[in-house]
């Protein structure tokens, strides 16, 4: 039998698409969980439109998240910590605190991004931050830290 999955069911398959499976596992398993209805013509053509849209927004999005990266690597985020008399920084700069940088600075809306740095920044001058913004983009963001006045 013919059914079109309307979730993703493990070992099965993913959300709208069509799969071939025994009329047993369909009528005492897929049907009764609200998994899966048989796919007539009606509901393929359903699948197809949603998989369609799907798609374009699959593209609208990653295409938005080209020109998020190009922005955040031309772009910096400077902190100011305070420094004793030898140089040495008290406090350091976190994941948070930069996230939070960024979106102040517009770099970030209410895009998910994670920021990878080993740990906290502690040293006067210019890093390199790496920021993953999801489906396999990322971006380097400048990160500067001077002294405090």
């Amino acid at each position: 039998m013919r059914v079109i999955l309307l979730r993703d069911v493990r070992g099965l398959g993913r959300k709208s698409e069509i799969k071939e499976v025994s009329d047993g596992h369909a009528r005492n398993f897929l049907f009764p969980k609200n998994l899966a209805r048989p796919a007539d013509a009606g509901t393929v053509r359903d699948a197809q439109l949603r998989s369609e849209r799907k798609k374009e927004k699959e593209l609208l999005l990653e295409k938005r998240l080209g020109v998020l990266a190009r922005t955040i690597s031309e772009r910096f985020v400077e902190f100011h910590l305070k420094t004793d008399k030898k140089g040495s920084v008290f406090g350091s700069v976190t994941k948070d605190a930069i996230l939070s940088a960024m979106r102040e600075h517009g770099l970030l809306g209410k895009e998910r991004a994670e920021i990878k740095i080993a740990h906290p920044l502690k040293e006067l001058g210019d890093h390199e931050v790496r920021v993953e913004l999801g489906r396999g983009m990322t971006a380097k963001l400048k990160v500067v830290i001077r002294p405090a006045p």
